[in-house]
Protein backbone atom coordinates (compact mmCIF):
# COMPACT_ATOMS: atom_id res chain seq x y z
CA UNK A 1 0.00 0.00 0.00
CA UNK A 2 1.75 3.41 -1.13
CA UNK A 3 1.10 6.86 1.24
CA UNK A 4 -1.93 7.82 -0.78
CA UNK A 5 -3.81 4.47 -0.56
CA UNK A 6 -3.16 4.61 3.14
CA UNK A 7 -4.39 7.94 3.90
CA UNK A 8 -7.48 7.32 2.04
CA UNK A 9 -8.13 4.32 4.41
CA UNK A 10 -7.47 6.37 7.03
CA UNK A 11 -9.77 8.70 6.45
CA UNK A 12 -12.51 6.01 5.43
CA UNK A 13 -11.98 3.68 8.62
CA UNK A 14 -14.54 5.27 11.33
CA UNK A 15 -12.23 3.94 13.98
CA UNK A 16 -9.75 5.67 15.67
CA UNK A 17 -7.06 3.30 16.51
CA UNK A 18 -5.02 0.87 14.13
CA UNK A 19 -2.03 -1.71 13.93
CA UNK A 20 0.53 -1.26 11.43
CA UNK A 21 3.66 -2.49 9.62
CA UNK A 22 5.96 -0.81 7.46
CA UNK A 23 8.20 -3.63 5.47
CA UNK A 24 10.45 -3.72 2.66
CA UNK A 25 9.58 -4.00 -1.02
CA UNK A 26 10.51 -8.09 -1.30
CA UNK A 27 7.65 -7.79 1.66
CA UNK A 28 9.79 -8.56 4.70
CA UNK A 29 8.24 -6.75 7.71
CA UNK A 30 10.21 -4.40 9.79
CA UNK A 31 8.34 -2.92 11.86
CA UNK A 32 4.85 -3.03 13.72
CA UNK A 33 3.54 -0.31 15.58
CA UNK A 34 0.01 1.21 16.96
CA UNK A 35 -1.32 4.36 15.66
CA UNK A 36 -4.03 6.90 15.01
CA UNK A 37 -4.37 9.70 13.03
CA UNK A 38 -1.41 9.46 10.42
CA UNK A 39 1.18 8.13 13.14
CA UNK A 40 2.09 5.35 10.60
CA UNK A 41 3.28 8.03 8.24
CA UNK A 42 5.70 9.86 10.49
CA UNK A 43 8.62 7.65 10.42
CA UNK A 44 9.93 8.72 7.20
CA UNK A 45 9.89 12.00 8.72
CA UNK A 46 11.91 10.71 11.54
CA UNK A 47 13.97 9.29 9.92
CA UNK A 48 14.96 12.53 8.29
CA UNK A 49 16.53 13.63 11.46
CA UNK A 50 19.46 13.13 13.68
CA UNK A 51 18.18 10.48 15.65
CA UNK A 52 19.50 6.94 15.15
CA UNK A 53 17.67 3.37 15.79
CA UNK A 54 17.40 0.26 13.41
CA UNK A 55 13.90 1.19 12.41
CA UNK A 56 15.42 4.61 10.85
CA UNK A 57 18.93 3.71 9.72
CA UNK A 58 16.27 0.64 7.70
CA UNK A 59 14.48 3.81 6.06
CA UNK A 60 17.60 6.10 5.47
CA UNK A 61 19.11 2.58 3.59
CA UNK A 62 16.05 2.07 1.29
CA UNK A 63 15.24 5.65 0.23
CA UNK A 64 19.16 6.01 -0.31
CA UNK A 65 18.79 2.85 -2.95
CA UNK A 66 15.64 4.44 -4.25
CA UNK A 67 12.96 1.71 -2.92
CA UNK A 68 9.81 2.64 -1.31
CA UNK A 69 8.63 1.54 2.33
CA UNK A 70 5.28 -1.00 1.92
CA UNK A 71 2.78 0.01 4.16
CA UNK A 72 0.40 -2.03 5.56
CA UNK A 73 -2.92 -1.01 8.00
CA UNK A 74 -3.62 -4.60 9.90
CA UNK A 75 -6.79 -3.52 11.87
CA UNK A 76 -8.17 -1.06 13.45
CA UNK A 77 -10.24 -0.48 16.86
CA UNK A 78 -12.18 1.77 18.94
CA UNK A 79 -10.64 0.31 22.39
CA UNK A 80 -6.99 1.30 22.76
CA UNK A 81 -6.45 -1.80 24.79
CA UNK A 82 -7.69 -4.18 21.84
CA UNK A 83 -5.20 -2.38 19.70
CA UNK A 84 -2.55 -2.42 21.95
CA UNK A 85 -3.37 -6.54 22.02
CA UNK A 86 -2.87 -6.87 18.67
CA UNK A 87 0.07 -4.83 18.43
CA UNK A 88 1.82 -7.01 21.08
CA UNK A 89 0.68 -10.23 19.53
CA UNK A 90 2.19 -9.39 15.95
CA UNK A 91 5.27 -8.43 17.59
CA UNK A 92 5.82 -11.74 19.20
CA UNK A 93 4.42 -13.49 16.22
CA UNK A 94 6.91 -12.04 13.71
CA UNK A 95 10.12 -11.53 16.29
CA UNK A 96 12.55 -9.04 17.22
CA UNK A 97 16.44 -8.62 15.77
CA UNK A 98 17.64 -7.24 19.33
CA UNK A 99 16.31 -10.38 20.42
CA UNK A 100 17.37 -12.83 17.49
CA UNK A 101 13.46 -13.88 17.41
CA UNK A 102 12.36 -12.39 14.06
CA UNK A 103 13.15 -9.26 11.59
CA UNK A 104 11.46 -6.19 12.87
CA UNK A 105 13.35 -3.03 14.55
CA UNK A 106 11.15 -3.11 17.20
CA UNK A 107 13.08 -2.78 20.42
CA UNK A 108 10.00 -3.26 22.94
CA UNK A 109 7.26 -5.98 23.15
CA UNK A 110 4.68 -2.98 22.40
CA UNK A 111 1.72 -1.55 24.19
CA UNK A 112 3.41 2.04 25.05
CA UNK A 113 1.28 5.12 24.82
CA UNK A 114 -0.27 7.16 27.46
CA UNK A 115 -2.98 4.36 28.83
CA UNK A 116 0.15 1.83 29.36
CA UNK A 117 -0.56 -1.74 30.20
CA UNK A 118 0.24 -3.49 33.47
CA UNK A 119 1.68 -7.13 33.97
CA UNK A 120 -1.73 -8.35 34.85
CA UNK A 121 -2.90 -7.04 31.65
CA UNK A 122 -0.73 -8.11 29.05
CA UNK A 123 -1.16 -11.84 31.20
CA UNK A 124 -4.40 -11.17 30.28
CA UNK A 125 -3.99 -10.42 26.72
CA UNK A 126 -2.50 -13.35 26.27
CA UNK A 127 -4.57 -15.72 27.62
CA UNK A 128 -7.40 -13.90 24.95
CA UNK A 129 -5.28 -14.02 22.28
CA UNK A 130 -3.43 -17.14 22.04
CA UNK A 131 -6.03 -19.90 24.30
CA UNK A 132 -8.80 -22.23 23.75
CA UNK A 133 -11.11 -19.69 25.61
CA UNK A 134 -10.31 -16.91 23.47
CA UNK A 135 -13.41 -14.68 23.03
CA UNK A 136 -15.31 -14.42 19.60
CA UNK A 137 -14.31 -15.88 15.55
CA UNK A 138 -10.52 -15.91 17.63
CA UNK A 139 -11.88 -18.51 19.66
CA UNK A 140 -13.14 -20.55 17.61
CA UNK A 141 -10.02 -20.64 15.13
CA UNK A 142 -7.83 -21.27 18.08
CA UNK A 143 -10.13 -24.23 19.52
CA UNK A 144 -9.99 -25.58 16.00
CA UNK A 145 -6.58 -24.93 15.46
CA UNK A 146 -5.37 -26.52 18.64
CA UNK A 147 -7.28 -30.33 17.46
CA UNK A 148 -4.23 -30.42 14.83
CA UNK A 149 -1.77 -28.36 16.66
CA UNK A 150 -1.26 -27.79 20.12
CA UNK A 151 1.93 -26.56 20.66
CA UNK A 152 2.56 -23.36 19.23
CA UNK A 153 2.82 -19.56 20.64
CA UNK A 154 0.75 -18.08 17.51
CA UNK A 155 -2.27 -19.76 15.69
CA UNK A 156 -2.21 -19.08 12.46
CA UNK A 157 -5.76 -18.88 11.16
CA UNK A 158 -7.04 -15.86 11.80
CA UNK A 159 -11.01 -14.54 11.43
CA UNK A 160 -11.08 -12.83 8.15
CA UNK A 161 -13.28 -9.94 9.98
CA UNK A 162 -10.29 -9.02 11.97
CA UNK A 163 -7.99 -9.23 9.25
CA UNK A 164 -6.83 -6.78 5.64
CA UNK A 165 -5.55 -9.64 3.92
CA UNK A 166 -2.13 -9.01 1.79
CA UNK A 167 -1.83 -10.64 -1.49
CA UNK A 168 0.59 -13.63 -2.03
CA UNK A 169 3.73 -14.34 -4.35
CA UNK A 170 5.93 -16.68 -5.26
CA UNK A 171 8.62 -17.10 -3.11
CA UNK A 172 12.33 -19.10 -3.31
CA UNK A 173 12.63 -21.99 -1.11
CA UNK A 174 14.86 -21.59 1.63
CA UNK A 175 13.13 -23.24 4.69
CA UNK A 176 12.57 -26.14 6.33
CA UNK A 177 8.94 -27.35 6.46
CA UNK A 178 7.56 -26.50 10.35
CA UNK A 179 4.54 -28.61 12.20
CA UNK A 180 2.52 -24.93 12.28
CA UNK A 181 2.37 -24.79 8.43
CA UNK A 182 1.96 -28.27 8.04
CA UNK A 183 -1.07 -27.74 10.43
CA UNK A 184 -2.60 -24.55 8.71
CA UNK A 185 -2.44 -26.23 5.39
CA UNK A 186 -4.54 -29.04 7.12
CA UNK A 187 -7.03 -26.91 8.78
CA UNK A 188 -8.07 -25.46 5.55
CA UNK A 189 -8.04 -29.12 3.69
CA UNK A 190 -10.25 -30.00 6.53
CA UNK A 191 -12.83 -26.88 6.60
CA UNK A 192 -12.94 -26.75 2.60
CA UNK A 193 -13.63 -30.87 2.60
CA UNK A 194 -10.27 -30.88 0.02
CA UNK A 195 -8.91 -35.12 -0.20
CA UNK A 196 -5.32 -34.27 0.69
CA UNK A 197 -2.35 -35.31 -1.78
CA UNK A 198 0.12 -34.27 -4.07
CA UNK A 199 -1.27 -31.79 -6.43
CA UNK A 200 -4.83 -30.56 -4.31
CA UNK A 201 -5.95 -27.84 -4.68
CA UNK A 202 -6.33 -25.82 -0.84
CA UNK A 203 -8.02 -22.46 -0.47
CA UNK A 204 -6.19 -19.96 1.76
CA UNK A 205 -9.66 -19.23 3.04
CA UNK A 206 -11.80 -21.46 5.14
CA UNK A 207 -15.24 -21.39 7.04
CA UNK A 208 -15.33 -22.29 10.95
CA UNK A 209 -18.36 -22.65 12.60
CA UNK A 210 -19.98 -20.37 9.39
CA UNK A 211 -17.17 -17.74 10.13
CA UNK A 212 -14.90 -16.67 7.56
CA UNK A 213 -11.27 -17.50 8.44
CA UNK A 214 -8.05 -17.27 6.43
CA UNK A 215 -4.70 -18.50 6.97
CA UNK A 216 -2.36 -15.07 7.64
CA UNK A 217 -0.03 -13.87 5.54
CA UNK A 218 3.19 -14.68 7.67
CA UNK A 219 2.54 -18.65 7.63
CA UNK A 220 1.05 -18.51 4.00
CA UNK A 221 4.49 -17.22 2.68
CA UNK A 222 6.19 -19.50 5.04
CA UNK A 223 4.35 -22.40 3.38
CA UNK A 224 5.70 -21.03 0.03
CA UNK A 225 9.14 -20.64 0.94
CA UNK A 226 9.46 -23.96 2.71
CA UNK A 227 8.15 -25.59 -1.05
CA UNK A 228 4.92 -26.67 0.48
CA UNK A 229 3.02 -25.35 -2.06
CA UNK A 230 3.14 -23.12 -5.04
CA UNK A 231 0.08 -20.81 -5.49
CA UNK A 232 -2.16 -20.60 -8.34
CA UNK A 233 -2.38 -17.49 -10.26
CA UNK A 234 -5.24 -14.62 -10.56
CA UNK A 235 -6.90 -15.23 -7.13
CA UNK A 236 -7.96 -12.01 -5.20
CA UNK A 237 -6.09 -11.92 -1.68
CA UNK A 238 -9.46 -13.53 0.22
CA UNK A 239 -9.81 -16.31 -2.17
CA UNK A 240 -6.26 -17.48 -2.73
CA UNK A 241 -5.44 -21.21 -3.32
CA UNK A 242 -2.02 -23.47 -2.88
CA UNK A 243 -1.43 -26.31 -5.20
CA UNK A 244 0.04 -28.76 -2.49
CA UNK A 245 3.79 -30.10 -3.46
CA UNK A 246 4.87 -33.34 -2.69
CA UNK A 247 6.93 -32.02 0.01
CA UNK A 248 4.02 -30.59 1.44
CA UNK A 249 1.95 -33.73 1.43
CA UNK A 250 4.57 -35.09 3.20
CA UNK A 251 5.45 -32.62 5.90
CA UNK A 252 1.34 -33.00 6.24
CA UNK A 253 1.27 -36.49 6.84
CA UNK A 254 4.71 -36.85 9.21
CA UNK A 255 3.80 -33.60 11.25
CA UNK A 256 -0.30 -33.31 11.37
CA UNK A 257 -0.52 -37.39 11.13
CA UNK A 258 -2.38 -39.91 9.35
CA UNK A 259 -4.98 -40.43 11.76
CA UNK A 260 -6.44 -36.90 12.32
CA UNK A 261 -6.51 -36.72 8.26
CA UNK A 262 -8.03 -39.79 8.25
CA UNK A 263 -10.76 -39.37 10.93
CA UNK A 264 -11.57 -35.87 9.03
CA UNK A 265 -11.84 -37.98 6.05
CA UNK A 266 -9.50 -35.71 3.63
CA UNK A 267 -7.06 -38.58 3.32
CA UNK A 268 -7.69 -42.10 1.74
CA UNK A 269 -6.93 -45.35 3.06
CA UNK A 270 -4.10 -46.96 2.74
CA UNK A 271 -4.79 -50.61 0.60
Amino acid sequence: MIRDEVIERLRSAGRRFYVYQLSKPDGTPFYIGKGKGRRVLCHEREALGPDRSHKLNTIRKLKQTGREIHYELLAFYDDEVECHAHEIAEIRRLGRHDLRTGPLTNLTEGGEGASGLSEETKARIDVELHSADAPGDRGIANRFFFQLCSGVASVPVRPLSASRPRALAALPVNRAPTLRMAAALAASAIANRVLVEPGCIIPRRMALEERAMIIEYGASTNVLQAGMAALASGAPPTHELFVLSSVGYMAIIELVGKDILLDAGVLMPEG
